[in-house]
């Protein structure tokens, strides 16, 4: 077969599976909801498009399957942190769900996520599909496949490079995970702790009612309330946020590259 081809089949094979890698992670494209069929054509159409601007200088063939192998394994890897930096956000969103479920009364009442088919928080789900509408209202998914681009001009195919920068700037992203959480439920956890001291204030008060009976149903009311006024906050909060992962995938790009 001639070399070229070959060389031509490699190169393109290398900028899929980075692409795979990072489909894999970032919730909307990786979600059940969008066919195979339909992720798989995105992927290969992105590699057909990236495949006439991303180098193939000094890209050589493999000499053996191990070498192949390793090669995949380092696109893969390069992939999957660009996507576990989009997937920390949204899954710091699902955290914050199950904080306000727990003390609106909701921590039982999971519902099924469609886009990876586990069970969820009610209200985180509520809050994460707002975000993905956000997320692609602000036009997201572009800067994420600018991104992408940005990867392979900045980290050279099959040359990933794990430093201690890259450790300490991976280990403050996830150590972001629960302040944002907090974040985004603090409103509503707030709210609902004081309706709790007022109803146990009620309850010292006049024994005589049936607190768990009338202190359910009135939290669920609130917290459904309070979610309710609070989503312009909820969106100003996430825009904030989305623009800090953008800043982070950059940071890590650059710091792949070096």
């Amino acid at each position: 077969m001639d070399l070229a081809f070959m060389q031509m089949i490699y190169h393109s094979s290398l900028i899929m599976v980075r692409i795979t890698g990072l489909f894999m992670l970032v919730p909307f494209y990786g979600s059940r909801v969008i066919p195979k069929r339909i992720r798989i054509g995105l992927a290969l159409l992105l590699t057909v498009v990236l495949r006439n601007v991303v180098s193939n200088n000094n890209l050589e063939l493999p000499a053996n399957i191990l070498y192949l192998s390793f090669d995949i394994l380092t696109e893969v890897s390069i992939g999957l942190i660009l996507g576990f930096i989009v997937l920390l956000l949204f899954t710091s969103i699902q955290l914050a769900g199950q904080f306000m479920d727990m003390r609106m009364g909701f921590a039982l009442a999971n519902v099924m996520d469609p886009q990876n088919g586990n069970p969820s928080a009610l209200t985180g789900q509520f809050k994460n599909i707002l975000a993905t509408l956000l997320f692609l209202v602000i036009n997201g998914h572009h800067y994420l496949l600018r991104a992408l681009h940005k990867s392979f001009k900045i980290i050279p195919l099959t040359k990933l490079r794990f430093s201690e920068v890259l450790l300490e700037e991976m280990l403050k992203i996830i150590g972001e995970l629960f302040p944002v959480a907090f974040k985004i439920a603090l409103p509503v956890m707030a709210v609902l702790f004081l309706t709790d001291i007022a109803f146990g204030l009620v309850a010292r008060a006049v024994p005589q009612i049936n607190i768990f009976v009338v202190g359910l149903p009135t939290k669920i009311l609130v917290g459904m309330l309070l979610l309710s006024v609070s989503i312009p906050i909820y969106i100003s909060l996430m825009k904030g946020l989305f623009k800090d992962v953008f800043m982070d995938l950059n940071n890590i790009i650059n710091i792949l590259g070096n």
